[in-house]
């Protein structure tokens, strides 16, 4: 993949990092645009989620061996701008990543599909659940730009807060909701709000 990535010339292919603190001090100091994470081996979930919270404006694109709904939702999750599997062609990740350095997320139609099926029943199993308190009116937009696929930090610069401001908010909504994880949220939001906001060009 390093020789492929070399042959575009719009690309600069930098070089190579582990899934480790080495590896992350590595890719701080290339500072990349992209970032493509494999996300096959065992932990590397973990990696990915240490590149996109402790390298700021680096975007990422996970590799997986298979896009079922699950693997996919973790990455996303986890921060991932894109995932693509190995199946797919140079011509295919190239214009991935160009789409990604625009600010897209990308997914395939057949991943996309999934998503939304797996958001479908994700909304299905939290229907009815009530706050124990009331969401602010920040809480409910935050709510929102998640249930749009938004990072923290894409979240932060759109509502001109800071990213820790952002994590807050998302803890206090979980706490709320009673709930653990940020698709959850996203899904009541979808049940209970219906279609997430409108997001600006550039947004995901």
């Amino acid at each position: 993949m390093a020789r492929a990535l070399s042959l575009p010339p719009e690309i600069a292919f930098l070089g190579h990092a582990g899934p480790d603190a080495a590896g992350i001090t590595r890719i701080r100091r290339l500072h990349p645009d992209v970032v493509l994470v494999d996300v096959t081996p065992s932990g590397a979930l973990g990696s990915l989620r240490e590149v996109t919270t402790g390298l700021p404006g680096v975007r990422t694109v996970a590799i997986g061996a298979l896009g079922t709904d699950d693997a996919v939702l973790a990455c996303l999750e986890a921060g991932a701008a894109a995932y693509v599997t190995g199946e797919g062609d140079l011509s295919r990740l190239v214009e991935t990543l160009h789409q990604v350095v625009r600010g897209g997320a990308v997914c395939s139609p057949s991943i996309t599909g999934g998503l939304f099926r797996r958001l479908a029943a994700l909304a299905h199993e939290h229907r009815g659940v009530c706050p124990a308190e009331p969401l602010t009116i920040r809480e409910q937009q935050i709510s929102g730009l998640l249930a749009a696929g938004l990072s923290n930090r894409e979240i932060g610069r759109r509502l001109f807060i800071e990213v820790c401001t952002v994590k807050n908010h998302v803890h206090s909504i979980l706490d709320k909701l009673g709930l653990s994880r940020r698709a959850d949220a996203a899904s009541w939001f979808v049940e209970t709000y219906g279609v997430p906001p409108a997001l600006a060009p550039g947004e995901r």
